[in-house]
């Protein structure tokens, strides 16, 4: 019995019960002393010369408190029950406030920490709870925007040094061997990548980053990427391979959409293997988007979330109103699946702004 309410109606209830046995076991002992011990005398007002005087026997004795016990337990039952439904409706009413408690913490995301919790509850312990609490959620606050903060200016700083070092690589030109200067060129470009993923997080933390929604076709967003994915997918000898919708018009933010499939593609290529498998459909009056792919670590599920590229994902997603983002493991194949809004007809879709292509051959 895990529910705190049942467990409060089971002791209210048995509280009761307990009242009720003792109780019969009380009026049972005094009336079976007042039954076998004590005797009865008669008088009739009427008659002065009649007074009648006796005792009841044994077995009248027995009948009496025989029918006292069915008495007693027929019930006894019922009020029990009583006990237990009451003592449930008490429960119920009485962690009203908790509910409420749960349901404003719930609702509070990293943006959000400055939020507070309200209780109309009178109660001082409640009173007190919700007084802890917010002196909680302000020192998390406090160190959480601290944090993001410097991880922000960091990130922005590192920017810098990195385009300096990527136009003293192209000066140099033929100084460097064209390997060494192959190798750098992409160092750079992934550093340059991993330093605007972490911007982008501080900023979407920070409560900076604003989805704007508007009309585009999905389907045109999923075949380009899926294009410019498969010229290095098949380097590794693994296709990407797309079927559904010809075209699917969704209202989001095109531009963090596109960067959460670009994300998730690139996860595919890092961290999985076999084919890539991508589906599109409508369903009732979503959207849904599925990719597919075998993990190389089918017994590490740690595996499926290294890097910042999931990150962005859950970062990009929690922005979008009408996203449904939801991933699992299933017999070594990692599934994501995206669903989107339908839009209306009749509504031409915008293009999506452009992505800046992510390293795929660097480590995040």
């Amino acid at each position: 019995m895990k529910s705190l309410r049942w467990r409060l109606a089971f002791w209210f209830g048995s509280g009761v019960l307990l009242v009720l046995i003792v109780f019969a076991a009380v009026t049972y002992h005094v009336l079976d002393l007042e039954l076998r011990q004590k005797h009865w005398q008669r008088d009739y007002p009427n008659h002065p010369d009649w007074t009648l005087h006796g005792s009841y026997s044994e077995e009248e004795v027995n009948d009496v408190l025989r029918e006292f016990i069915q008495t007693a337990a027929t019930y006894a039952i019922p009020l029990c029950l009583l006990a237990v439904l009451i003592g449930l409706g008490l429960a119920r009413k009485s962690l009203r406030p908790i509910s409420e408690l749960n349901q404003q913490l719930k609702a509070i995301r990293a943006p959000t920490l400055s939020n507070r919790i309200q209780l109309s509850e009178p109660d001082p312990d409640f009173q007190t709870l919700v007084h802890h609490i917010n002196d909680l959620l302000e020192r998390l606050g406090k160190s959480f925007s601290d944090m993001s903060e410097y991880a922000a200016k960091v990130a922005h700083e590192l920017r810098t040094p990195l385009t300096i070092l990527r136009l003293k690589l192209e000066q140099a030109g033929e100084r460097i061997p064209p390997e060494l200067a192959e190798e750098l060129h992409t160092e750079l470009h992934q550093l340059t990548h991993i330093v605007g993923q972490s911007l982008l997080i501080a900023k979407a933390e920070q409560g900076r980053l604003v989805a704007k929604a508007g009309v585009f076709d999905l389907a045109a967003t999923v075949r380009e990427a899926v294009s410019d994915f498969s010229l290095v997918a098949r380097e590794q000898g693994r296709p990407v391979e797309f079927q559904g919708l010809d075209s699917a018009p969704v209202s989001a933010d095109a531009g963090h959409i596109r960067q959460i499939i670009h994300n998730l593609l690139t996860n595919a290529l890092k961290h999985g293997q076999g084919p890539i498998q991508l589906e599109l459909r409508q369903v009732d009056l979503r959207t849904e988007l599925t990719i597919r792919n075998q993990v190389r670590h089918p017994d590490n599920p740690a595996a499926d979330t290294l890097g910042l590229g999931l990150r962005v994902v859950q970062t990009l997603s929690e922005l979008q109103p009408g996203l449904e983002y939801k991933h699992r493991r299933n017999a070594g194949v990692y599934v994501v699946q995206l669903s989107l809004p339908a839009a209306g007809e009749g509504i031409q879709p915008v293009p999506a702004p452009p992505v800046p292509k992510p390293a795929f051959d660097a480590r995040t």
